[in-house]
């Protein structure tokens, strides 16, 4: 059986985790709104280009940083602790 609580304590961190959520979402709508419209570009000016130590940096912030986020996500994920079906 599940329990759920109505105690007045939780509400504050229930608002805060809702809030982050909404910007998590905000962020990657974002992310995704600037790979679509510079993606011709980056293939244009960074992977036909010669290999430098400045591509490697670009490759690394743009990617790395969007990998960190990614997983981050995936690992905040709420799962399920009951049995559904």
């Amino acid at each position: 059986m599940t329990y759920v609580s109505d105690d007045p304590l939780w509400w504050p961190a229930i608002d805060a985790f809702r809030l982050i959520s909404y910007f998590v979402v905000a962020s990657s709508t974002a992310v995704v709104y600037d790979w679509a419209f510079t993606f011709g570009q980056e293939i244009e000016l960074i992977w036909s280009q010669r290999w430098s130590i400045m591509t490697f940096l670009y490759l690394g912030v743009r990617y790395l940083g969007v990998l960190y986020s990614v997983v981050n996500i995936l690992w905040n994920l709420p799962l399920p602790t009951t049995d559904i079906g």
